[in-house]
């Protein structure tokens, strides 16, 4: 092939290449100039905890699920939709913009990073604060329910117990306001008790020596008018305390009765706690580690898509330069042989 050519053809390749490699810078930087202004805020958040698994679930699987949970929550188009109503709520001056949510966490630790970005600066940043505040409330209200449902069987339960014990107590208090647990009572009682056994003691032994004596003895008949005069006396001392003893069972009962709801609410009640402080224990944790940082300008680096437009626009004029070399710059005819004149 000659250089006259090989010249125009390289010439239609190179201008064909300069021309999309124009082209390609052109459209990038148009791009770039028309695409609207970007504000991001960044927070942090880090989760912690024990997390509690069975033989069928290993370790990391349960963890790796416990932070694609949290990302997806965050995500969410509902804690958008709460962080967007909180922000109405405390700021309704500000005028409403999209703010796009990313989550990202840091390799090989529990620290979450959240990116928001927006249109308006101060938007942005209050924005992510309200999602921030939405989602720890929001997963409080999860974490209460779960617990919630373990522990309401247990609160029921105490509260019957505690209405059993108050119950018992104000019968109590009824009981002893009868005057059955006065001292004066007790004094009487005690008195009357002492007395008691002291005609009993006389009865039986006058009981013995009658026994012992002849139906004709002349002893015998003050001997039985002092028996029957203690028998009687131990029926009036037993009649006074027979009006004093139910009231005194009744009040005896209800002493025990207390006594055993009170043991009974107070061990229940241990239990609820002693539950209560192991959920607070064991339970995983998500808490706010940096809030939102004041919105900052996200400004394109133009480097990077000029030089990729230049590229792909030189590497697409080549191919046509050269087909339309080889169309424009055709090899000349040969020259015609003479024929023979016979």
């Amino acid at each position: 092939m000659s250089s006259s050519r090989i010249l125009p053809r390289l010439i239609i390749i190179l201008g064909c290449s300069f021309i999309g490699a124009s082209i390609g810078t052109g459209l990038q930087a148009l791009r770039i100039t028309k695409k609207p202004q970007e504000f991001r805020s960044l927070a942090k958040l880090v989760a912690g905890g024990q997390l509690v698994f069975n033989d069928s679930v290993s370790w990391r699987e349960q963890q790796e699920d416990f932070y694609g949970t949290i990302i997806e929550t965050i995500e969410s188009a509902e804690m958008s939709r709460r962080a967007m109503e909180r922000v109405k709520a405390l700021n309704p001056d500000l005028k409403d913009c999209d703010v796009a949510i990313r989550v990202a966490r840091t390799k090989g630790s529990a620290i979450f990073n959240i990116l928001a970005t927006g249109s308006e600066p101060k938007y942005t940043k209050i924005f992510l604060d309200a999602l921030l505040d939405e989602f720890i409330s929001f997963r409080q209200s999860i974490r209460e329910q779960a617990q919630g449902k373990v522990l309401q069987q247990f609160v029921q339960e105490v509260v019957t117990k505690q209405k059993s014990m108050e119950d018992s107590a104000a019968k109590l208090e009824q009981a002893r306001a009868r005057g059955v647990d006065t001292l004066s009572v007790k004094s009487d009682q005690e008195r009357l008790v002492v007395r008691l056994n002291n005609q009993r003691n006389q009865r039986d032994d006058l009981r013995l020596k009658i026994k012992s004596m002849k139906d004709d003895d002349a002893a015998r008949a003050p001997l039985q008018t002092q028996f029957e005069a203690a028998e009687s006396e131990i029926q009036d001392i037993e009649k006074d305390l027979a009006r004093w003893e139910p009231a005194i069972v009744e009040l005896k009962t209800l002493q025990e009765k207390h006594a055993a709801d009170k043991l009974a609410y107070e061990n229940l009640f241990n239990e609820v706690e002693k539950l209560q402080s192991v959920f607070n224990s064991q339970s995983d944790y998500v808490a706010i580690q940096e809030r939102a940082t004041p919105a900052f300008e996200n400004v394109e680096d133009w480097v990077m898509p000029i030089a990729v437009g230049a590229g792909g626009g030189a590497l697409l004029g080549g191919p046509i330069g050269l087909v339309l070399s080889l169309i424009l710059v055709r090899s000349p005819e040969p020259p015609q042989i003479p024929t023979a004149v016979g």
